[in-house]
């Protein structure tokens, strides 16, 4: 069929700029960008042929390039890659840990962005600034949120040295480290608009899912990249009890003064902008 209809496919241009106040936002590698730029364009075709045509193999091509889109994305700035790997080099964790909390990062950024779309459906305006508008201000606040955990953590974690409280701790990592995650991703919400503009809700939904499965990779990664480095640390020293201490508190330290300095980078234009 004729591609033409493409010209308005929101996957052919900018992801967008918001009047609200942003986050820093890295360059992308050129590579990566003309990778995404690419499976972004394939991506569109695919939804107007679904709706021109339905076949099964046009919805596997979708789910396929939408999940490859996903891994790309995933492996530009962002997306919670260092705060997982901060969060691991300092927390002794189980095995499964990093590969859940990959997993359950990108099927919350996947669906906050879900949700800010459904929020705004019926609002006129909602495809251009609103979703745009939701997304900046809720990546900035999520910054924000990091920073005052990284220090509150880097402190308390201090503080054990003297009183043991470290328990308390590492239970509120988590959770805090999941709700700070919840800030709608753009690639989603470009995916969204479209499959929404041509009736195929389902369809967008389930590419979402598979975008979402293939950000969690990167993810996921980084994080047993710190949790095998902090692992093999401490097997190296398992025979040398007050030096693990030692370390293991270094470790703790490290890994939320890196968070906390992480965020702080990020949130910087996001504090300019609300000064100003």
């Amino acid at each position: 069929m004729a591609m033409t209809p493409l010209m308005a496919n929101p996957f052919l241009g900018a992801e967008g700029s918001s009047p609200a106040p942003r986050a820093r936002v890295s360059a992308p590698d050129p590579a990566l960008a003309a990778g995404q730029a690419g499976l972004r364009e394939r991506i569109g075709e695919a939804f107007y042929q679904i709706a021109d045509k339905p076949a099964p193999s046009l919805f596997a091509g979708l789910l396929a390039a939408s999940f490859v889109y996903g891994i790309l994305h995933a492996l530009g700035p962002g997306h919670r890659k260092t705060v997982v790997f901060s969060l691991y080099l300092a927390r002794r964790a189980r095995a499964w840990e990093p590969l859940a909390m990959g997993l359950a990062l990108a099927a919350i950024h996947g669906g906050a962005a879900a949700l800010v779309l459904f929020t705004f459906r019926g609002v006129a305006g909602a495809f251009g600034g609103k979703v745009d508008w939701a997304a900046a201000w809720a990546e900035g606040i999520s910054y924000l949120a990091l920073l005052a955990f990284g220090v509150i953590l880097s402190a308390r974690t201090a503080l054990s040295f003297f009183r043991p409280a470290r328990s308390r701790a590492r239970a509120m990592t988590l959770p805090a480290i999941l709700i700070t995650g919840a800030y709608p991703c753009p690639g989603a919400i470009l995916v969204l608009v479209l499959s929404l503009r041509l009736g195929l809700a389902r369809a967008g939904l389930a590419a979402v899912a598979a975008m979402s499965a293939g950000m969690s990779l990167p993810v996921i990664a980084a994080g047993y990249l710190a949790w095998f480095g902090r692992v093999g640390v401490f097997w190296a020293l398992k025979d040398r009890e007050a030096l693990v201490a030692r370390v293991s508190l270094a470790f703790e330290i490290g890994g939320y003064l890196l968070l906390s300095a992480f965020a702080a980078y990020m949130a910087v234009p996001f504090i300019s902008a609300l000064i100003r």
